[in-house]
């Protein structure tokens, strides 16, 4: 935030050798423009040796005391003003330097200094900068009270203005304009205020058609202001334009794959593939290579119905090591494989992911489920009660395919079993109630027919 202050902190040393070598006339731009006195002039010339000796202390007494030979409203008082507040930036108190660059702004403001572009250390563009930056500095220093901070950007906010309101605003002031009402809009962590944020937004915007080159900052603070709108159809536009514009900065790919991802659910059907593209480019530079985002790709392959390069993507992955092979991960290789009518593949997968996770209860109920719709009862009861035994979580409807399994293989006194113990686990269940009425019909039916004999 003090970066531009701090270059130009630097310059004590050099002013204060051309106001001894005659700065004053370098400066003029006409008859009327304004000169140091000449003992003002004489008596900063030793102050060069204290700047490049960083002797802070010492100068700023010497500072001091010619301010005091100085009259209130002059052009020596604005230019010692200034001078001081370089000082005290180089020094790192920038607290500090307000008051002096405050004095300077009012005398020139007073004595219509600022016409003459270089009759300050600073110009008036380079003053407001600097105050806005401080004042906003002091406004995120840790422990302020909500309403110190909120003055602090009131100030900062009058300073901006008076930047973004010239006729030609360069995107200096532009861009500080626009990270004041940022921070204004972002004040309370709790809430955003989106009316301020909004008008950040437009002037941000305003700084990219300032300068024919923008500087990096300039785009990510207008994505700043769009993230905050919510705007994420504008922020993968710019982030677009981003990774053309500074290849190098790699760091733009994570932001545009998760903006992407953030808009699933628009409506927009192009959004997934988006997200893929996006993703697989980020990795072309080699960026999102992690397990984490391999899977993720793999996921949205899925999402996409590209379900053999799903598959693909997971098969490697989880066999040389770039997938995680945990058990969601194996479930969606299963997945892919069922939806390409592999059931095979999706079985053999499954066995794999079981001696794995042995204590899985939900694989053995997805194979079981894939082996019944295959009319392959034997398999699927062997699996089904497996899933019971390692303890699902809600075993009603399970347990009634178990005994309707029981009954057609006409072992009803283990369909009993499984019947009785689907409606202990769901007592409102109809069908648990009806295959327990069913089952036990025909045992009353097998009973009867042994007593007829």
């Amino acid at each position: 935030m003090l970066n531009s202050f701090k270059s130009i902190s630097r310059l004590g040393s050099v002013l204060i050798a051309s106001a001894v070598m005659g700065v004053c006339s370098a400066f003029a731009e006409g008859n009327n423009a304004p000169e140091l006195s000449e003992s003002i002039a004489g008596g900063i010339a030793p102050l060069s040796v204290l700047f490049e000796a960083k002797k802070w202390d010492e100068a700023l007494k010497s500072i001091d005391a010619l301010i005091a030979k100085t009259e209130p409203v002059s052009f020596d008082r604005a230019f010692l003003s200034q001078l001081k507040a370089q000082l005290l930036g180089s020094k790192g108190d920038y607290a500090a330097a307000v008051q002096p660059l405050e004095i300077a702004l009012k005398i020139g403001d007073q004595l219509q200094l600022f016409r003459f572009t270089r009759a300050l250390p600073i110009n008036e563009q380079d003053t407001l900068i600097n105050l806005a930056s401080l004042y906003m500095q002091d406004a995120s220093v840790a422990g302020k009270s909500l309403d110190y901070q909120r003055a602090a950007y009131a100030k900062a906010h009058i300073y901006g203005q008076r930047l973004a309101s010239a006729k030609k605003p360069t995107i200096e002031a532009q861009t500080m304009w626009a990270r004041i009402l940022y921070s204004e809009a972002t004040l309370d962590s709790n809430k955003v205020d989106l009316a301020v944020m909004k008008q950040a937004s437009v002037e941000a915007e305003k700084a990219l058609y300032i300068s024919i080159k923008p500087k990096e900052e300039n785009y990510t603070l207008l994505l700043a202001t769009l993230q905050q709108l919510g705007e994420s159809a504008r922020c993968a536009d710019l982030i677009e334009l981003m990774v053309k514009k500074f290849p190098n900065s790699k760091s733009y790919w994570p932001v545009l794959f998760n903006t992407y991802v953030s808009m699933q659910g628009s409506g927009d059907k192009t959004v997934d593939l988006s997200a893929v593209i996006a993703l697989e480019r980020a990795q072309a530079v080699g960026l999102m290579t992690t397990n984490k985002d391999n899977y993720m790709l793999a996921g949205l392959y899925y999402n996409i119905q590209q379900y053999a390069f799903a598959a693909e993507l997971l098969e490697k992955g989880l066999r040389n090591g770039t997938i995680d092979p945990e058990q969601k991960n194996w479930e969606l290789l299963a997945a892919s494989y069922q939806q390409m009518d592999k059931e095979s593949r999706a079985i053999d997968t499954f066995l794999e992911a079981i001696r794995l996770f042995p204590k899985s209860s939900n694989l053995e109920l997805q194979v079981g489920q894939i082996y019944y719709n295959a009319d392959k009862h034997d398999d699927a009861f062997k699996h089904l009660q497996a899933a019971v035994a390692k303890g699902l979580e809600k075993p009603g409807q399970t347990l009634i395919l178990l005994s309707y399994l029981s009954l057609e293989n006409k072992r009803l006194d283990e369909a009993l079993g499984f019947a009785e113990k689907a409606v202990k686990a769901d007592p409102k269940s109809k069908d648990a109630q009806n295959i327990l009425k069913v089952v036990q019909d025909s045992i009353t039916d097998r009973d009867n027919f042994k007593k007829s004999k």
